[in-house]
């Protein structure tokens, strides 16, 4: 399930926004090449409009760097935000899980310019306003936070939920790198369908153990 601004490819339909074909662009060229190495120019000349609209939705490089991983923590928060609730019974819990990091799994994988840019977003570091940044992500973070607090009925500590979810982000990060090392460890690309199917039933069984239930 992509989460990157959709296009329009139907005949007739209504051409994508200038602000959504920047955002789709930005998306691609900060995944490739990092902070340091995008720039505002390419990122115009591949969604296909002229610097100066770029600048009128957004004033500099960092402004739009923020609203793309904005954007990608408002879509995956809209994917499990309808999913948070203490279950009744373990088999309630499964379920929940598997729903809930079913979605996630696929978004990741559908559009793999998500965990590149997490990823790099760890790595990197650009040297950003760091309330700025907060801003941005803290909201998002705070949901998911909220949700692993209230599956355990609030008796996983703060500290604990915390490296709960970035283990998980973590082992989604890394496994849907397209690089040999990974394919390697994976014994191919996750892009076959039966090695994706697979590794997606093993985040989820990770899930629950790490929450209790497996």
């Amino acid at each position: 399930m992509p989460v990157k601004p959709q296009t329009e490819e139907s005949e007739g339909a209504p051409r994508q926004s200038t602000k959504d074909r920047i955002l789709q662009a930005a998306q691609d060229v900060f995944a490739e090449r990092g902070f340091d190495g995008a720039s505002t120019r390419e990122i115009a000349a591949r969604a296909e409009v002229n610097i100066s609209s770029l600048h009128y939705h957004w004033d500099s490089k960092e402004t739009l760097y923020r609203g793309i991983f904005a954007h990608i923590h408002h879509q995956l928060v809209a994917l499990v935000q309808d999913q948070i609730a203490r279950p009744e019974s373990p088999e309630e819990a499964r379920a929940l899980i598997d729903r809930t990091m079913g979605v996630i799994f696929d978004a990741f994988a559908d559009d793999p310019t998500i965990p590149k840019l997490l990823l790099r977003r760890l790595i990197e570091a650009p040297d950003l306003d760091d309330a700025a940044v907060s801003s941005a992500l803290g909201p998002s973070w705070k949901v998911f936070q909220e949700w692993a607090r209230e599956f355990s009925g609030n008796e996983i500590s703060a500290q604990d939920i915390s490296f709960l979810l970035l283990s998980v982000q973590s082992t989604l990060l890394v496994s849907m790198l397209d690089t040999p090392h990974v394919s390697m460890m994976l014994g191919g690309p996750l892009r076959e369908p039966k090695r994706r199917a697979r590794l997606r039933k093993q985040t989820i069984a990770l899930v629950e153990k790490l929450m209790g239930v497996a």
